[in-house]
């Protein structure tokens, strides 16, 4: 599947209301009666990026990140500045957990 953010055009640093606000323009203009396969895929992509949560696990596992914890801290970075240094520190802890 192509990645969700080019299928609604959106940035991957978008909030969750501009993609929401995307994904019900797109369904307007590709209803399922016209444009079945269209309509799947944007609504396949949403699915993958309408919350921070669905987010994280796309950019974890289905995007094919390098590092796991660098896109979680990137993906909070995005939404949370000031609590990037407590989330490093939150994750070397559990990391380092036996």
């Amino acid at each position: 599947m192509p990645d969700p953010y080019t299928v609604l055009d959106v940035p991957p640093d978008a909030d969750d209301e501009t993609i929401r606000r995307r994904y019900l323009e797109l369904i307007r203009q590709y209803t399922p009666e016209h444009h079945p396969d269209r309509f799947a895929a944007v609504r396949a992509a949403y699915e993958k990026v309408k919350d921070l949560d669905s987010r994280v696990r796309h950019r974890l596992f289905e995007a094919g990140k390098d590092d796991p914890i660098e896109a979680i801290i990137e993906e909070a970075a995005c939404r949370t500045p000031r609590r990037r240094a407590g989330l490093r520190a939150i994750l070397a802890a559990v990391l380092a957990a036996p």
